[in-house]
């Protein structure tokens, strides 16, 4: 199994109808919004890398969605 961050840069006034978009899209765990240089961070969890490439690429043709940038991750440590 494979969990990644999906992080997205969104059109101003955009982030709440995609946000109902995103909530639809299998595989997605949780949804952040967040200060930064990014707006909005998806925590998914897929089966193979090509699954995440199919979700990513939902995310993409969300209305607003401006840029992604998917961070795998290798390793969580619980604390």
């Amino acid at each position: 199994m494979i969990n990644a961050y999906i992080l997205l840069s969104m059109k101003p006034g955009k982030s709440d109808t995609a946000i109902l978009k995103m909530r639809k899209i299998e595989n997605v765990e949780k949804i952040s919004i967040v200060a930064g240089d990014y707006d909005i961070v998806v925590r998914v969890h897929v089966k193979s890398l090509e699954k995440l490439l199919i979700v990513t690429d939902k995310l993409q043709m969300i209305e607003g969605v401006r840029k992604t940038t998917t961070q795998v991750i290798e390793k969580e440590i619980a604390l």
